[in-house]
């Protein structure tokens, strides 16, 4: 034999011994100690598993379990089915303990086998919080360090479990305020995370409403308290309509709605889905908190959004108001006022502002005292209307008429200024409109 072919032959031998020898060591590694019987008890259990008789496949399996783990992921997949039933089913508390105990290492034995430590601790969290209601420290102690492992990653129902707990533990006092926001805060942002890659995902969506819920069961939910989680939250997510939406119905919840954090996210929020209801409640808003011509604007853009003629009636007085009594331009006021009629005929609020805003003028449109009072008579012809239009009213324009009729003209003094009672006089200044004189009683 040539040397080359010599070679050739002692080489084909070193490779084929070699990968034989590596190729039962890998089954070594996977399979255990015995192979064969292995694959056939793996085999035998998926058969009965595919079939739901767990009660027959738990043997087979148990053998796998405890001889060959390693030699596939789903004998722990499959596992967890099977010792379920077991539990669920177990006469015996000593019996069933073993099985509850089975199921515990099952999720340490995958971990230490095949990783995926968050995925997994996420898995026996839930299962642990099944079998121990009352063991709510242990666990979230196992459920926060799926959190630690996963991260933003998390599975929306660990994260769920995981606040729930959190939020029992507070009202139990073994948990403080920090950490109730911590854990919201982490939780809070996984599930935005994961929304913003599934935006149609209803698990992740319910998971948010839930912690949402459970955090406004607590007293951290005061503004003092939430309004520092929510600006963070806001800050990092200003383009997030989903998150937008939860921060102002978490503020709506808790009457919080006076502060910038609200009033932002639903401007941004109206950006994104211009209504007539987003720009009215940031006109309001924003009326409450002085700014007068961000309120008149926004009343405005609720008007142009909306087909309702009572709603831009409406719109139209609270205009009115702001820029009567706030900003002391009367006869844009007016203007605004009478416009809210044009929508509403019988609307008696707007006269009575009108005539509010011409007694508030009587110094400035009247020379003197008697001039003055001439003014009062145009205030109360007002709130004559308005009760008469709009019994709702009919209280408030009483007391109103009541006392400004007291600052009607006196009968000596109309004589002396050559005027006559039911004599038509017209008031000049802004107001400019004729009344008939009338005197006080």
């Amino acid at each position: 034999m040539v040397l080359k072919e010599k070679i050739r032959l002692i080489f084909f031998f070193i490779l084929f011994f070699n990968t034989n020898f590596l190729l039962a060591q890998d089954d070594s590694v996977k399979y255990g100690n015995n192979p064969e019987k292995c694959k056939i008890n793996i085999s035998l259990y998926r058969e009965f598993y595919k079939q739901n008789n767990y009660d027959d496949a738990y043997e087979p399996w148990s053998w796998v379990f405890r001889e060959c783990p390693a030699a596939s992921k789903n004998t722990f997949i499959h596992g967890t089915t099977i010792l379920w039933h077991k539990i669920k089913n177990a006469k015996d508390e000593k019996i069933k303990q073993n099985y509850i105990d089975t199921l515990m290492l099952l999720y340490d034995k995958r971990i230490e086998i095949f990783g995926e430590k968050g995925k997994v601790l996420g898995y026996k969290g839930i299962d642990y919080n099944k079998l121990f209601p009352n063991k709510k420290v242990e666990t979230f102690k196992i459920l926060k360090e799926s959190l630690a492992y996963d991260s933003l990653n998390t599975n929306p129902a660990v994260l769920s479990l995981l606040f729930f707990i959190v939020v029992d533990l507070y009202k139990e006092k073994v948990l403080k305020d920090e950490d109730v926001i911590n854990y919201y805060d982490k939780c809070s942002e996984a599930l935005n995370y994961q929304l913003n890659l599934n935006p149609e995902s209803e698990i992740i969506t319910k998971s948010i409403e839930k912690i949402d819920y459970l955090l406004t069961t607590t007293d951290i939910a005061s503004c003092e308290k939430i309004l520092p989680i929510l600006t963070k939250k806001f800050n990092n997510n200003k383009n997030n309509l989903m998150v937008l939406k939860q921060i102002v119905k978490l503020l709506n919840i808790q009457n919080c709605t006076e502060n910038d954090v609200y009033v932002n996210a639903l401007e941004l929020l109206h950006n994104f889905e211009p209504t007539a209801f987003s720009a009215y409640s940031i006109a309001q808003l924003s009326y409450k908190m002085n700014d007068y011509q961000k309120a008149i604007n926004y009343y405005q853009k609720a008007i142009d959004l909306d087909t309702n003629n009572l709603y831009k009636s409406q719109c139209y007085y609270e205009m009115a108001v702001i820029t009567g009594l706030h900003l002391k331009q009367f006869s844009l006021a007016r203007t605004y006022a009478l416009k809210s009629i044009e929508y509403k005929k019988n609307f008696g609020k707007p006269y009575i502002l009108i005539g509010q805003l011409y007694a508030m003028s009587a110094k400035e449109c009247g020379e003197n005292e008697y001039f003055q009072s001439l003014v009062y008579i145009a205030a109360v012809d007002k709130f004559n209307i308005a009760k008469s239009i709009d019994p709702t009213c009919a209280e408030e324009a009483n007391k109103l008429i009541h006392t400004y009729s007291q600052l009607f003209p006196k009968k000596e003094d109309m004589f002396f200024y050559g005027n006559k009672e039911n004599e038509p006089y017209t008031i000049g200044c802004w107001i400019n409109e004729t009344i008939k004189i009338k005197v006080r009683n």
